[in-house]
């Protein structure tokens, strides 16, 4: 198997895809080694597992997947970014250094733009699932409630 630093970079990116569930893709700018080696203590600091990956490798990784959609976005080195720190908010992790942006969030299989995520308040992947949860309960009870209370009215 010829296993040099691409393939291995490739591998990488495509385990982050399939395998975990919750991560975030931030845009970096083209930085010098002093600031990058900045960045990294601060993720490092807040226990946050990253991942950068330059312009080529990435769009051609993402036109080979179910994302091809995401390759509009990259226009630059991106960062993949995941914690397990449950303590971390979104606040937070935007204001880590301003010369990394959020661009989106992959959820599921899913992503969302920064737009949609704005109002996230943790970022436990567990504890949103329990919040959706605990949500979809509330709403699958509430036209019960309302079709409930329009027959007690009507009789």
């Amino acid at each position: 198997m010829d296993f040099n630093l691409k393939t291995y970079k490739r591998l990488k990116i495509e385990h982050y895809f399939k395998a975990i569930n919750f991560f975030f893709f931030f845009h970096g700018t083209s930085l010098n080694s002093e600031n990058w080696v900045k960045i990294e203590q601060v993720l490092t600091d807040q226990d946050i597992k990253y991942f950068r990956i330059y312009n080529t490798l990435m769009v051609k990784t993402l036109n080979d997947s179910v994302f091809k959609h995401l390759t509009s976005l990259v226009h630059g080195p991106i960062i993949l970014l995941n914690t397990n720190n449950s303590k971390l908010t979104l606040k937070k992790l935007e204001e880590v250094n301003p010369l990394i942006s959020l661009l989106c969030l992959k959820i599921n299989n899913k992503i969302y733009s920064k737009k949609q995520i704005k109002n996230l308040k943790k970022l436990s992947y567990t504890e949103n699932v329990y919040t959706l949860y605990k949500s979809l309960q509330t709403f699958i009870k509430m036209p019960y409630c309302k079709l409930k209370k329009k027959k007690l009215i009507s009789k």
